[in-house]
Formats: C-alpha cells, sequence, structure tokens
C-alpha cells in the first residue's frame, strides 16, 4: 500500500468519432474516454486541453487506480506518445525526494511502477524513498508511522533485489539498509554480492568501510554483553578480561568504565573500582548511581569523608533517592551516630515503605546489633 492517499479529481472526456486518429503512432480509441485532472467542482474545457494534461492524468492512475478498467490502454498509450517517460520521470522523482516532497516523489514513482511493476530502477527508488521517510519520522518522534514504512522499504528492495539480470545498486542500498536494522548477518550476504557485481570503485570502498566498521561494532556489542553476564554470573575476572577489551576501542564509553568499576567493586578491589568509576564520570557518566558506588568504595577503604561527599552531592541531584539516603544511613552507622542513621532509615520509609532495607537496619539498631 502507498503511504500517501491520492489527492486528485479525475473527468473523463469522450472523443469524437471523427477526432479519433493516431497520436505518435498509437491509435485512439474513441469508445474509451480520456481522463483530466479537475481543478475545481467543473469539468475543464475541452478546448484548452493538452495531451500533457491528459498524460498527467493517466500518470495518476497508473500510481493510484492499478484496478482501472482502460489501464492497459493507458499505459500503453503513455509508453507510446513518451517513450523516454522512465528517464525523466525518474529524475523528477529523485530531484523531488532530495527536496523531501515526498507526496510528489512517491506518486512519481508509484506511476513509474504502474508502469513497468518489474523495473528495478524504480523499485529501488520507492525502497530509497521509503527509508528516507522513515527515518524523517523517526527524528519526529512518530515511530509507528515509521516502521510502517521500513517495513515498506524491506519489500521493495527485496522485489528489486530479484530482478533479471542483477542490479549491482539494489545490493549496495539495501546492504545499507540492514546496516541501519542492526542486521549486519544480511547486510555481509548483499555486501557480498554487491564485491563480485560492482565496478563502482567509490562504491566498493565505501560498503567495504561500512561492513567492517559494524562488524567491529557487532564484536564489541558482543564483548560488552559478555562482560555483563559474566559478572552477574559472578565470574568478575572473565568480565573485567573483556571489558578491558571493549575500552581499549571505546574508552570513552561511559557505562563500559562503570560496568568495570561495578565488577571490581564486587570482587573486594576498591582503589581499581573508584579509577574506573572516576574514568565513568569524566566521560559523562550517571552521576547519581556512580557517585553512589564510590561512596560504596570509599566506606570499605575507611574514608567516611568522602563516602558523605559523594553521597550528598548525589542526594543535591536527586533528594529522594531512597539508594542514597540508606547509604547515608549505612555511613552514619559507620562513624558511629545511630540516631542519624535511624532518621536516614526512617527517612527512607516515608518515600517507599515497600523498602526492603530500611526495617532490617532500623530492627538491627533497635536490637543493638548495628
Amino acid at each position: 500500500m502507498p503511504f500517501y492517499e491520492p489527492r486528485h479529481k479525475l473527468y473523463y472526456l469522450q472523443v469524437p468519432p471523427e477526432l479519433a486518429r493516431e497520436v505518435a503512432g498509437f491509435p485512439l480509441d474513441p469508445k474509451i474516454p480520456l481522463p483530466v485532472e479537475g481543478r475545481g467542482s467543473a469539468p475543464p474545457r475541452t478546448e484548452n486541453l493538452s495531451w500533457e494534461q491528459i498524460l498527467a492524468a493517466m500518470l495518476k492512475i497508473m500510481a493510484w487506480e492499478r484496478n482501472h478498467t482502460d489501464f492497459d490502454y493507458f499505459r500503453d498509450f503513455i509508453l507510446a506518445i513518451r517513450p523516454e517517460v522512465f528517464q525523466e520521470l525518474s529524475g523528477t522523482g529523485i530531484v523531488k525526494a532530495q527536496a523531501k516532497d515526498f507526496r510528489l516523489a512517491e506518486e512519481i514513482f508509484l506511476a513509474l511502477e504502474g508502469l513497468d511493476p518489474t523495473h528495478p530502477r524504480t523499485l529501488l527508488n520507492l525502497a530509497l524513498l521509503y527509508d528516507e521517510q522513515a527515518e524523517e519520522l523517526s527524528r519526529r518522534n512518530q515511530s509507528a508511522k515509521a516502521e510502517d514504512l521500513l517495513s515498506m522499504a524491506q519489500k521493495k528492495f527485496s522485489q528489486a533485489l530479484v530482478s533479471t539480470p542483477p542490479m549491482p545498486d539494489a545490493f549496495f542500498y539495501a546492504g545499507f539498509f540492514h546496516l541501519k536494522q542492526k542486521n549486519v548477518v544480511r547486510a555481509k550476504g548483499l555486501f557480498d554480492t554487491y564485491f563480485e557485481l560492482g565496478k563502482d570503485e567509490v562504491k566498493l570502498k565505501a560498503a567495504r568501510k561500512a561492513l567492517a566498521e559494524a562488524q567491529r561494532q557487532e564484536r564489541l556489542d558482543t564483548l560488552f554483553k559478555e562482560a555483563y553476564d559474566f559478572i552477574l554470573l559472578g565470574q568478575e575476572d572473565q568480565g573485567i578480561t573483556r571489558l578491558q577489551e571493549f575500552l581499549k576501542e571505546h574508552p570513552k564509553v561511559w557505562n563500559g568504565w562503570f560496568l568495570l568499576g561495578w565488577a571490581h567493586r564486587r570482587m573486594g578491589s576498591w582503589e581499581p573500582a573508584l579509577q574506573a568509576f572516576q574514568k565513568c564520570l569524566d566521560n559523562g557518566g550517571d552521576l547519581i548511581d556512580t557517585a553512589n558506588e564510590m561512596a560504596i568504595c570509599a566506606m570499605e577503604t575507611g574514608d567516611l569523608k568522602e563516602a558523605k561527599r559523594l553521597l550528598e552531592r548525589a542526594l543535591r541531584e536527586d533528594g529522594e533517592n531512597t539508594k542514597i539516603i540508606s547509604n547515608l544511613g549505612v555511613l552514619a552507622l559507620k562513624g558511629g551516630n545511630k540516631d542519624e542513621a535511624v532518621s536516614f532509615f526512617e527517612s527512607v520509609l516515608e518515600y517507599d515503605p515497600e523498602d526492603p532495607v530500611a526495617p532490617r537496619m532500623l530492627e538491627q539498631i533497635q536490637k543493638g546489633e548495628a
């Protein structure tokens, strides 16, 4: 289904038998009325008509009315009197798409598809148009419409890929389309075919570079995921090994440093953990969670003053964060201030009556066990 709805009103004018003749070698059939697009409530006057207007109306039928009774007649008429129509309109459609006049571009490409449903260049142009529209809608947070367009783009790419003989550009652009969808395996298959068929050195170089970068990124993503899984499974040393490899290539990815700090903290390696968490902050990491983790490390090393500074800094960012307030309670206990600790844990329960830690700590304080 096309993305836009047609916006036209066609009138049909009967050709008088005495005026039926050949036009560019195409015999007019007086029994078939000719379409023309209306600009108002009244049909256009015949004395003002031109063949260009009739052609334009026929092209709209090619785009929007594929089940029209006289569809084949109009198609043959267009191809007979305008044999260069594919070259002319393809260029116009591309210009309109580049100008983001998506409605007119789609109508032009759909008209060409109506003239020849198997023309690979037209199918590719439609695929590229729908892909570009999807990007535009994604930027406007219209994700549902963008997904519909991506589905339409994929369908047109698939149709263009099975053309005979194969069209190299279809494999080139479809490869980039699937890279954007994070389907590296499919993109590699398409690019491999392009490497066999393609002759354009600039495009070949671009495809090789894009594929290599995508494969590198996929490998790094796998490293990151494996690191996280290892840490959750209690195999922090293996997680750290993968994170170090990841951070060699992505030293400014803050959540890589956060995960590294978390792994060291779980192993009781407080100083390496603090260094990793500081790197996380230096690269724009989340202040609240990172400061909280750093405060835990500082408490474990006995630097209660630094731990308090970090927790209070986090609390200034989020005054109702029960995790931070709870750790301030733990810090107060470590400093021997039980009354202050009780106040913190009671505050936690005011914000979150279901908090599992605060009641246990309050009970321990009451029993003298903390």
